[in-house]
């Protein structure tokens, strides 16, 4: 008898019921959780695309420009003497710089990406649960 009333209480276990203002908050909660998510999302498209910009405008022409005019020299740095070579330096400097600030940037994007659909996903949990609270409100009243 006391195993059938713990399984009773494990499995028939019930939500307490949801008031109207219960049901508008969460309806609040879901629009913001579906605002920020938009926002990360937005904002992950925009280092993404802002990236891929720099890449093609700036770090691709800097790249055919060095190889044009510095036919004796790798971008490594390697090739003949380099030591008085200012406008070497300075193309290898500017060169190899970009990498870095294009894998920020792009990883950032991704990752602003996934934590939006992330805070989606969990707007969409929330307003499965709430489902069944709210049908009943609406067919009471």
């Amino acid at each position: 008898m006391a195993t059938e009333s713990a399984n009773q209480t494990t499995t028939g276990a019930e939500l307490p019921e949801m008031t109207k203002a219960d049901i508008l908050n969460g309806m609040g909660t879901i629009k913001r959780l579906l605002i920020v998510g938009a926002l990360f999302a937005a904002v992950g498209y925009l280092l993404v695309g802002a990236a891929l910009f720099l890449e093609f405008t700036q770090f691709h022409p800097l790249i055919d420009s060095f190889f044009v005019e510095q036919t004796g020299h790798s971008i490594a740095g390697g090739g003949a003497d380099r030591a008085g070579d200012a406008v070497l330096n300075h193309q290898l400097a500017e060169i190899n710089k970009f990498p870095s600030l294009l894998l920020w940037m792009k990883l950032g994007g991704v990752a602003h990406i996934l934590v939006g659909i992330f805070v989606v996903l969990v707007a969409i949990v929330r307003t499965l649960t709430m489902v069944p609270a709210r049908l009943g409100f609406e067919l009471e009243g």
